[in-house]
Protein backbone atom coordinates (compact mmCIF):
# COMPACT_ATOMS: atom_id res chain seq x y z
CA UNK A 1 0.00 0.00 0.00
CA UNK A 2 1.41 3.38 -1.03
CA UNK A 3 0.90 6.05 1.59
CA UNK A 4 0.62 9.80 1.25
CA UNK A 5 2.94 11.88 3.39
CA UNK A 6 1.41 13.34 6.52
CA UNK A 7 1.21 16.98 7.56
CA UNK A 8 0.64 18.67 10.90
CA UNK A 9 -1.98 21.30 11.59
CA UNK A 10 0.72 24.01 11.84
CA UNK A 11 2.42 22.90 8.62
CA UNK A 12 -0.87 23.09 6.75
CA UNK A 13 -1.53 26.59 8.10
CA UNK A 14 1.97 27.64 6.96
CA UNK A 15 1.34 26.19 3.48
CA UNK A 16 -1.93 28.10 3.11
CA UNK A 17 -0.29 31.30 4.38
CA UNK A 18 2.18 31.14 1.48
CA UNK A 19 -0.59 32.05 -0.97
CA UNK A 20 -2.12 35.50 -1.20
CA UNK A 21 -5.32 34.73 -3.06
CA UNK A 22 -7.78 31.89 -3.32
CA UNK A 23 -6.99 31.13 -6.96
CA UNK A 24 -3.53 30.03 -5.82
CA UNK A 25 -4.93 28.17 -2.82
CA UNK A 26 -7.33 26.25 -5.08
CA UNK A 27 -4.41 25.31 -7.35
CA UNK A 28 -2.47 24.15 -4.28
CA UNK A 29 -5.41 21.99 -3.15
CA UNK A 30 -5.76 20.44 -6.61
CA UNK A 31 -2.00 19.71 -6.71
CA UNK A 32 -2.30 17.91 -3.37
CA UNK A 33 -5.03 15.75 -4.90
CA UNK A 34 -2.80 14.98 -7.87
CA UNK A 35 -0.28 13.60 -5.36
CA UNK A 36 -2.64 10.99 -3.95
CA UNK A 37 -1.44 7.43 -4.50
CA UNK A 38 -3.29 5.48 -7.19
CA UNK A 39 -6.52 4.04 -5.85
CA UNK A 40 -7.21 0.38 -6.60
CA UNK A 41 -10.09 0.11 -9.07
CA UNK A 42 -11.37 -2.97 -7.25
CA UNK A 43 -11.91 -0.82 -4.12
CA UNK A 44 -14.39 1.45 -5.93
CA UNK A 45 -17.33 -0.41 -4.46
CA UNK A 46 -20.41 0.83 -2.66
CA UNK A 47 -19.27 -0.13 0.86
CA UNK A 48 -16.16 2.08 0.41
CA UNK A 49 -18.14 5.03 -0.97
CA UNK A 50 -18.60 7.93 1.44
CA UNK A 51 -22.30 8.77 1.73
CA UNK A 52 -23.23 12.46 1.78
CA UNK A 53 -20.80 13.56 -0.91
CA UNK A 54 -22.13 15.04 -4.15
CA UNK A 55 -19.03 13.78 -5.98
CA UNK A 56 -18.10 10.12 -5.74
CA UNK A 57 -15.63 9.60 -2.91
CA UNK A 58 -14.15 6.27 -1.93
CA UNK A 59 -12.29 5.75 1.34
CA UNK A 60 -10.32 2.69 2.32
CA UNK A 61 -8.97 2.31 5.88
CA UNK A 62 -5.98 0.20 6.81
CA UNK A 63 -4.67 -0.64 10.26
CA UNK A 64 -0.89 -0.86 10.21
CA UNK A 65 1.29 -3.28 12.17
CA UNK A 66 1.85 -0.29 14.46
CA UNK A 67 -1.93 -0.24 15.21
CA UNK A 68 -2.17 3.22 13.62
CA UNK A 69 -4.85 4.01 11.05
CA UNK A 70 -3.94 4.77 7.46
CA UNK A 71 -6.28 5.85 4.69
CA UNK A 72 -6.36 5.86 0.93
CA UNK A 73 -9.09 7.63 -0.97
CA UNK A 74 -10.13 8.93 -4.35
CA UNK A 75 -12.79 11.08 -5.98
CA UNK A 76 -14.04 11.82 -9.47
CA UNK A 77 -13.68 15.58 -8.80
CA UNK A 78 -10.28 17.29 -8.88
CA UNK A 79 -11.04 19.78 -6.12
CA UNK A 80 -12.64 17.14 -3.92
CA UNK A 81 -9.62 14.91 -4.48
CA UNK A 82 -7.47 17.75 -3.14
CA UNK A 83 -9.70 18.19 -0.09
CA UNK A 84 -9.46 14.44 0.47
CA UNK A 85 -5.66 14.68 0.30
CA UNK A 86 -5.69 17.32 3.06
CA UNK A 87 -7.89 15.16 5.29
CA UNK A 88 -5.79 12.05 4.70
CA UNK A 89 -2.52 13.93 5.29
CA UNK A 90 -3.90 15.12 8.63
CA UNK A 91 -5.46 11.84 9.83
CA UNK A 92 -3.31 9.04 8.35
CA UNK A 93 -0.69 7.48 10.57
CA UNK A 94 -2.51 8.47 13.76
CA UNK A 95 -3.97 6.42 16.57
CA UNK A 96 -7.72 6.09 16.86
CA UNK A 97 -7.59 8.22 20.02
CA UNK A 98 -5.76 11.07 18.27
CA UNK A 99 -8.16 10.95 15.32
CA UNK A 100 -11.15 11.24 17.64
CA UNK A 101 -9.58 14.15 19.56
CA UNK A 102 -8.49 16.14 16.50
CA UNK A 103 -10.65 19.22 15.81
CA UNK A 104 -10.28 19.62 12.07
CA UNK A 105 -13.14 22.14 11.79
CA UNK A 106 -11.09 24.61 13.82
CA UNK A 107 -8.23 24.18 11.36
CA UNK A 108 -10.51 24.68 8.34
CA UNK A 109 -11.82 27.89 9.91
CA UNK A 110 -8.25 29.07 10.51
CA UNK A 111 -7.25 28.64 6.86
CA UNK A 112 -10.67 29.99 5.75
CA UNK A 113 -11.38 26.82 3.80
CA UNK A 114 -15.01 26.56 4.90
CA UNK A 115 -15.73 30.08 3.64
CA UNK A 116 -14.30 29.30 0.18
CA UNK A 117 -15.90 25.98 -0.72
CA UNK A 118 -19.55 25.38 -1.57
CA UNK A 119 -22.01 24.15 1.04
CA UNK A 120 -22.32 20.80 -0.77
CA UNK A 121 -18.52 20.35 -0.81
CA UNK A 122 -18.36 21.34 2.85
CA UNK A 123 -21.07 18.79 3.69
CA UNK A 124 -19.20 16.12 1.73
CA UNK A 125 -15.97 16.97 3.51
CA UNK A 126 -17.75 16.66 6.86
CA UNK A 127 -19.18 13.29 5.77
CA UNK A 128 -15.67 12.05 5.03
CA UNK A 129 -14.35 13.29 8.37
CA UNK A 130 -17.26 11.63 10.19
CA UNK A 131 -16.56 8.38 8.34
CA UNK A 132 -12.89 8.49 9.42
CA UNK A 133 -13.90 9.20 13.02
CA UNK A 134 -16.43 6.34 12.91
CA UNK A 135 -13.70 4.00 11.67
CA UNK A 136 -11.44 5.17 14.50
CA UNK A 137 -14.22 4.58 17.04
CA UNK A 138 -14.81 1.10 15.60
CA UNK A 139 -11.13 0.32 16.06
CA UNK A 140 -11.31 1.36 19.72
CA UNK A 141 -14.60 -0.48 20.37
CA UNK A 142 -14.82 -3.37 17.90
CA UNK A 143 -17.64 -4.99 19.88
CA UNK A 144 -19.99 -2.00 19.44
Amino acid sequence: MTLIETITKDELIEEFDLFDDWEDKYRFIIELGDGLPAFDESARIECNRVQGCVSNVWLLPHVGDDELLYFTADSDSQLVKGLIAIVIMLFSGKSAELILQFDISDLFERVELTQHISRSRSNGLNSMIQRIKALALAQLHPEA
